[in-house]
């Protein structure tokens, strides 16, 4: 089997910025990716010639996940060589050497990775960006769903907080992020706490690959169920769904509580193919 890529999208929801996105496939290999940088908390910048430690970290592992796993590599041994690749890239281009920058000021992503071999998709995430797996009218979702929820509980603690409060807790949770390695970031943990599902795939099932910009139309905002949003992208596309997003976050919605007005949203939709 092999996949057919529909349409993709990567929306930094600001224009004239490239944002903390990157999203990505190589059909022949069987592979796609969304990729999420965490904003920045420090104004320390190491990475000066991105527009961010965030877009930096999002680029660099989708760059690198350009180059796909070996025939008969495991998922485990690609991410690793994948993480220290990145590491090395990070050595050479920050200005800061890496050693000196405090915990706060290391760039990390959320992120989901698939890889087709055979009748399996494999998925290999980290964070808050998931997968939803369409056969007929049943929709799977891969990835932990809990991690958006808690987010949108944080959100609510952190903006009853002063700004000078605000980022210190922000700061602090990032610090935390990168001692576990929580998420894809520099550090030696990361490689150990990677998440993995894998699930069985036909010809004619239908992934969506998103970020957690785009899984919000499902939750908090609830304009969406999983099987609806993915009707709605088989009947009208992603741009449709961006447009949904763009007018919500547009809308005041006080019971809602939103660190960021408008988020980065991408997504990649594909298709399995015989």
């Amino acid at each position: 089997m092999q996949l057919e890529v529909i349409s993709t999208v990567t929306d930094p929801g600001v224009p004239g910025k490239t944002g903390d996105d990157r999203a990505g496939f190589d059909a022949a290999a069987g592979t796609s990716w969304v990729l999420d940088g965490a904003t920045d908390v420090t104004d320390l910048r190491p990475f000066p010639a991105c527009e961010s430690g965030a877009a930096w970290i999002a680029e660099a592992l989708s760059d690198r996940l350009m180059q796909g796993p070996q025939s008969g590599e495991t998922p485990e041994a690609y991410f690793a060589a994948v993480l220290a690749d990145v590491r090395k890239r990070a050595e050479a281009e920050s200005r800061i050497p890496l050693e000196k920058l405090p915990g706060e000021a290391l760039p990390i992503a959320a992120g989901i990775w698939m890889w087709l071999q055979g009748d399996e998709a494999v998925f290999v995430f980290m964070g808050d960006c998931m997968a939803l797996v369409r056969s007929g009218s049943e929709v799977r979702l891969i990835g932990h769903a809990e991690k958006v929820e808690d987010e949108t509980a944080a959100a609510r603690r952190v903006m009853a907080l002063t700004p000078e409060e605000r980022m210190g807790w922000l700061r602090q949770s990032r610090r935390l992020s990168n001692e576990v390695g929580s998420v894809f970031g520099l550090g030696p943990a990361v490689a150990g706490n990677l998440q993995i599902q894998r699930a069985t795939v036909t010809p004619g099932h239908e992934v969506c690959l998103v970020s957690d910009g785009l899984y919000r139309l499902i939750s908090p905002y609830a304009t969406h169920t999983l099987e609806s949003l993915m009707a709605d992208l088989s009947e009208r596309g992603l741009p449709a769904l961006i447009r949904v997003l763009r007018d919500f976050e547009d809308t005041p919605h006080e019971d809602i509580p939103r660190i960021k007005r408008r988020d980065d949203a991408s997504a990649v939709y594909l298709k399995i193919e015989a």
